[in-house]
């Protein structure tokens, strides 16, 4: 197992998204950027971070980011 890229199913777990939430947001071309692995996509830890810190609201409702 590569520790550095994440199953659809790991990322679905992590976010608290369904799969199919995921794949809609590829379809829109919104969520963690990804990469593809044959068909499979798989998404890497950092790129997880850096969509969650773009998308991190402070106490107020101001973008953190």
């Amino acid at each position: 197992m590569n520790i550095n890229l994440l199953t659809e199913a790991e990322v679905s777990d992590f976010l608290g998204k369904s799969v199919i939430t995921l794949a809609r947001w590829r379809r829109e071309g919104y969520g963690p950027a990804y990469v593809r692995i044959g068909r499979s996509p798989r998404y890497r830890r950092e790129d997880l971070a850096l969509f969650m810190q773009a998308n991190c609201i402070a106490p107020g409702g101001v973008s953190a980011s």
